[in-house]
């Protein structure tokens, strides 16, 4: 029991030791960041030794985003592992691993790394590995969840290291979706889940007919119901574009329409003042400025004009455009049952 103290007592003097150190060894930032890196390290070790793990990858992960030193990533490390977060202890030990250090870097630098480079190894053979294997139609587009979690596409059908514990996962994709799939996976486990896609309840799939199971009262080989589609007042988003544009496409030719006239009346103006025998020099600036304002309302005409006439052309294109799908909602549709068939129609 004493000698078992005396060990923790070494250990706690040891990891303080190299906290301090890694202040001293990290010149790029500002006192107070590696004092406050320093004073973080040293709350995550005492919350690592009272077993509150949560706590610990908090704290230096406080300290290791003021000053990056191999010491922080290792107590995380080893923090995640308690915690059973086998994946992100995994990746903080190769993390320390890859650590390029400078000749002059602190002993504990170089000792926190031959750590992770042991610990690595040891934890490297507990990971467990899970292959999601996704089938059916749509199955190239489909989500995974795990967790609730979206799942890289690129780790989808290969075995990929997991946590272990209770997962849960399902696929889904465009009117498709698995059943939920519970999977735990123990330590070291090797294991394949397999998510079958199958038509989502009231999803419509092809044939018609929509993806939940018939009730008794409609047999098999009924044909499928054939409702036309009611208009209940509601504009299409095609219509209210035709509206739009037709609204901006008024606007432009009033605008065009007004600048043409305003254009005209100072035209006649700068003309009143002037005779046949030609314009009296003391009206010369008066003149030209009603010349330049008829040339820029001219132009502002001009504008008007062209987005108006474009504005009018796009609106009755949409409208055109319309009313031609409303007309192509009507057709057929075959069918085929148990013993029977036959073609269903909407006109």
């Amino acid at each position: 029991m004493m000698g078992q103290t005396t060990f923790r007592r070494a250990l706690s003097i040891g990891a303080l030791s190299a906290f301090m150190l890694v202040a001293s060894g990290a010149g790029a930032q500002t006192d107070a960041e590696r004092a406050g890196a320093r004073a973080a390290a040293s709350e995550g070790l005492k919350a690592f030794k009272a077993g509150d793990y949560a706590k610990a990858v908090d704290l230096f992960s406080r300290a290791q985003s003021l000053v990056d030193a191999p010491p922080h990533l290792l107590y995380i490390a080893r923090s995640q592992e308690k915690l059973g977060h086998l994946v992100k202890a995994h990746e903080a030990y190769v993390k320390i691993t890859r650590e390029k250090l400078t000749p002059d870097a602190p002993d504990a630098f170089r000792d926190a790394m031959e750590k992770a480079q042991t610990e690595l190894k040891a934890l490297e053979p507990r990971l467990p590995y899970l292959t999601i294997s996704v089938t059916g139609d749509g199955a190239d587009g489909a989500v995974v969840t795990m967790d609730g979690k979206e799942v890289p596409k690129a780790l989808v059908g290969v075995p990929a290291p997991v946590d272990p514990g209770k997962h849960e996962l399902q696929a889904t994709g465009d009117g498709v979706q698995s059943d939920l799939a519970t999977i735990t996976l123990a330590e070291s486990a090797r294991e394949t889940v397999k998510l079958n896609l199958a038509p989502a309840p009231g999803a419509t799939v092809p044939g018609g007919t929509p993806g939940a199971e018939p009730n008794g009262s409609e047999p098999a080989g009924t044909p499928p119901t054939t409702e036309p589609t009611h208009d209940k007042g509601g504009l299409s988003g095609m219509r209210i574009g035709a509206y739009a544009a037709l609204g901006v496409g008024v606007v432009g030719l009033g605008a065009g329409t007004f600048f043409a006239l305003r254009s005209k009346s100072k035209r006649d103006d700068a003309n009143a003042l002037c005779t046949s025998a030609g314009c009296p020099a003391d009206k010369k600036s008066e003149i030209e400025d009603l010349d330049s304002a008829a040339d820029s309302a001219k132009t502002n005409a001009t504008i008007g004009f062209i987005v108006g006439g474009v504005g009018v052309a796009a609106g009755v294109t949409l409208l055109v455009l319309d009313m031609t799908q409303k007309k192509d909602q009507a057709g057929i549709q075959p069918w085929v049952g148990l013993g029977s068939a036959g073609v269903a129609g909407r006109f």
